[in-house]
């Protein structure tokens, strides 16, 4: 009896020893994350343009489509996850997006602007939901935007002070490079354009890089996430953009309202009620619509705050006009005195493609937000990495209200929309795992 029980005894351990080992090797295949992560978020910051045929193309563009096929296909046959809500947004965006440009501008003109909107836009989010499939896929994602930022960040203190985008120059004697926007000194320095189109993106695309490297940084690194996050600011700071500037307030004051009220029963909730009543509050009590408001207190100066509240106005005209497939790329129409920037993210989405593209475009952030906060039973650090998202693309939202994307800056957008899929899929978001295969001593939290 005592040597069968010893038998019995013994090959529990040998089975729990094997347990062990395979969640160790599984946690070890889970940590070699894919090369491309840091290799598409640098390309993103670089200003190099080539053509082929007449087709305009950029390092972030190249990878995009050499992978759209494999990633295309992943993602039908089920492999980075079940199909969710924000993938039907999404893919609904990208291909009302193409009709819309082919309908406006017919096959010929309208069919190449579409197939590159259709692989920036559902090509990107697919990348990043088949490369971004765990939390070490994710933090690898995250330390490569903060890297890629704090790098940039010397290059803006430079060109604050000497005047001059050094790192376009110095790319522009060996390639085709982005023009350098002139722009007026603002509080005696040169607004900071980095090695993007403009100041303006440059400073949204740093900003992406500040919630995420508050939380997901310092769930492991408290001091090194902290110092980052103030880095970060820095290099927002240099585009003395509104807008950019603007992402980074609206960030900074949800993290606050995070730690105020981490005790707080449906927090977010009373967030979000406060909100809405301020805006009823300030529609009752002004003369002028909330919207106008809005404006007029993120502006650095008059004349932008009144040409915005023109532009809005002009352009939800252009809007009911074509409510349907909008009118492309095609100008708007406004006065003659008035440039021709749009800037408002959300407006030149429905007035180029119409109201559905705005509603499949917005439906695809919401759901996303939404989808990631009704998320139960999350470690800590899987937990982090849900906030330092949503919190990222709730200041990108708002900032984008002030400020229009496109190339770089708004594939990174889209990339970050995919980024966070795989939280969805319980199987990924378990908590890591060490080699002697226990888990991490990470608590799970209930709550966003």
């Amino acid at each position: 009896m005592e040597s069968i029980a010893t038998r019995a005894l013994s090959q529990a351990e040998r089975s729990r020893a094997s347990a062990g080992g395979q969640v160790a090797a599984q946690s070890t295949r889970s940590r070699r994350t894919s090369a491309l992560i840091p290799i598409f978020v640098f390309s993103l910051a670089l200003p190099v343009i080539f053509y082929i045929g007449p087709t305009r193309l950029s390092p972030y563009r190249l990878v995009l489509v050499l992978t759209f096929i494999p990633c295309l296909m992943a993602w039908l046959s089920g492999s980075v996850g079940r199909t969710r809500l924000p993938d039907i947004f999404m893919l609904l965006a990208a291909i009302w997006g193409a009709i819309a440009l082919v309908s406006t501008h017919g096959i010929d003109k309208g069919l190449q602007s579409a197939g590159i909107f259709v692989i920036e836009t559902f090509g990107t989010f697919l990348f990043a939901r088949r490369y971004i499939r765990d939390i070490f896929a994710f933090q690898r994602m995250v330390r490569s935007l903060v890297f890629m930022v704090l790098f940039l960040l010397p290059f803006a203190l430079y060109e604050n002070v000497a005047g001059s985008p050094i790192l376009i120059e110095l790319f522009g004697k060996i390639f085709s490079v982005y023009d350098i926007v002139g722009s007026e000194a603002r509080f005696g320095l040169r607004r900071a354009q980095g090695s993007f189109e403009h100041f303006i993106l440059f400073g949204i695309v740093c900003s992406s890089a500040f919630a995420l490297s508050f939380y997901v940084s310092g769930a492991t690194a408290r001091l090194g996430g902290r110092l980052s996050s103030g880095l970060v600011a820095m290099a927002v700071a240099t585009s003395l953009s509104s807008g950019a500037i603007l992402s980074l307030v609206v960030q900074a004051m949800l993290i606050g309202w995070d730690k105020v009220t981490k005790s707080v029963a449906r927090r977010w909730g009373i967030l979000a009620a406060i909100a809405i009543g301020a805006y009823f509050v300030v529609d009752l009590s002004s003369n002028r619509s909330p919207f106008d408001v809005f404006i007029s207190y993120l502006t650095f100066n008059s004349d932008t705050s009144y040409m915005r509240v023109h532009i809005w106005h002009y352009g939800t005209q252009s809007v009911m006009h074509h409510p349907i497939f909008g009118i492309g790329l095609n100008d708007w129409v406004r006065p003659s005195w008035m440039g021709g920037s749009m800037d408002n993210f959300w407006l030149v989405t429905a007035v180029r493609y119409g109201i559905p593209g705005f509603v499949f475009m917005a439906g695809g952030f919401l759901s996303i937000c939404f989808g990631l906060g009704r998320l139960r039973n999350l470690s800590f650090q899987v937990a982090q990495c849900r906030k330092g998202l949503i919190i990222t693309i709730c200041g990108l939202a708002f900032a984008v209200c002030t400020v229009h994307l496109w190339d770089a800056p708004y594939v990174l957008i889209m990339f970050l929309l995919g980024s966070g899929m795989w939280m969805f899929d319980p199987g990924n978001r378990a908590a890591p795992v060490s080699a002697e295969g226990t888990q991490s001593r990470w608590v799970t939290r209930p709550s966003l």
